[in-house]
């Protein structure tokens, strides 16, 4: 939803989402308040990454397939719904047109504007939804620095969100390799883990080792504190570096991301990263806090969690299409600002209807994923004697 609604106000109300109080007042102390946080999509990337790391630990630790096996199923698992994501966005495309151009410049929206630069073909949609949005990423973003001789801008992407699942895929076989490490020798894996966690301080893969850190030692399931202090602190913290990320790091931050050292992966830019420490205090202080624990645990909030991945990659085709044309039209009859509005409330309805019907492809590839790993281990298991086999060898 922080994701969603970042997007929806970038191209809708730019100011809640750019604008610094001295251009523009009202917007301005907006953007540098704890509402922010609410919008804020980055720094809700950075958590979910630190989560990815904890639940997948949890997951690999439980399993004994190979891990060639893991990351096949891996890539199943988080490729055949950015497939879906880029031939829905590829064919809305085709149906609407680039209207956010327009929409954008009616709006007063650069950002709005300068996306979806790209022709819609087959070996568009294949390369965007497989190799890029798996493998490659995007070019001056997070993700492999030294792919970029490879990279594709990331205006040329049908669904810009994919930035992030490159990340993911690379983050999680990081913590494969950590959990099959541990398996087999603790020495080894402590000092991966505390050389990775190093060597990955200024860049957004250090959420992964929190995450296996946070995993290894069980902090969501031992119970929480019985004085919410300190938690509540992290939690304050963390929102507000990631509030004021984008006016003021602290030069150390700012050295070390700048710095062009080979010792380190390379960096984010230093307003990313204070977002990245921002995220790990916020969901440290989060799963430290039993009444933050109760309420995101309770039935209803789990069952809709089912819909995050879908509405994460349904929302842009839908933002940048239907709803760009929608504005358009409704600026001509009841003028721009109360276009805005509708366009804003018709966005997050539109898109959290489409994350509904997006849910069974998503289901799909988790279903077609643990089939994959169901079958790898049951290859490995060890053949099982009949009564009468086994009576005839006693």
């Amino acid at each position: 939803m922080q994701v969603l609604f970042l997007h929806v106000l970038a191209a809708f109300a730019p100011n809640l989402v750019f604008a610094l109080p001295a251009a523009a007042p009202a917007a301005g102390i907006i953007h540098l308040s704890p509402l922010y946080f609410l919008y804020d999509g980055y720094s809700a990337v950075y958590i979910f990454f630190v989560l990815s790391g904890y639940v997948l630990t949890r997951s690999f630790e439980r399993s004994r397939i190979h891990p060639l096996a893991q990351a096949i199923a891996r890539i199943v698992r988080l490729g055949v719904p950015a497939i879906a994501a880029v031939s829905v966005a590829a064919a809305i495309m085709l149906i609407f047109g680039r209207a956010n151009v327009a929409a954008g410049d009616l709006g007063g929206s650069a950002w709005f504007t300068r996306h979806w630069q790209i022709e819609v073909s087959l070996l568009s949609v294949i390369r965007d939804g497989t190799v890029n949005a798996l493998f490659l990423g995007y070019r001056g973003l997070p993700g492999v620095a030294f792919l970029g001789p490879w990279q594709q801008a990331i205006e040329q992407s049908f669904v810009v969100p994919l930035w992030t699942l490159s990340i993911e895929f690379y983050g999680s076989m990081i913590v494969l390799a950590l959990c099959w490490l541990a398996q087999r020798s603790r020495a080894p894996w402590l000092l991966l883990l505390i050389l990775g966690s190093l060597f990955t301080l200024r860049s957004a893969y250090i959420c992964f080792f929190v995450g296996h850190w946070l995993a290894t030692f069980a902090r969501a399931e031992r119970p929480a504190p019985a004085s919410g202090l300190l938690p509540g602190f992290a939690l304050a913290a963390g929102i507000f570096l990631c509030v004021i990320a984008d006016i003021w790091q602290p030069e150390w931050l700012k050295t070390i991301c700048a710095s062009p050292t080979y010792l380190m992966f390379p960096g984010q830019f230093a307003p990313l990263q204070q977002k990245t420490f921002g995220a790990i205090l916020v969901l440290i202080g989060l799963i430290h806090l039993e009444g933050a624990r109760s309420w995101l645990s309770t039935p209803w909030l789990v069952e809709r969690a089912k819909l995050s991945f879908p509405l994460y990659l349904v929302h842009w085709p839908i933002l940048f299409g239907p709803i760009a044309v929608l504005f358009l039209q409704l600026a001509g009859i009841i003028g721009i600002a109360p276009a805005r509005l509708c366009a804003i409330a018709a966005g997050i309805g539109l898109s959290l209807a489409g994350s509904v019907f997006f849910l069974p492809v998503d289901r799909f590839a988790l279903d077609l994923s643990r089939s994959l790993r169901g079958r790898r281990a049951a290859q490995l298991e060890p053949p099982q004697a009949s009564p009468a086999s086994a009576m005839a060898a006693e």
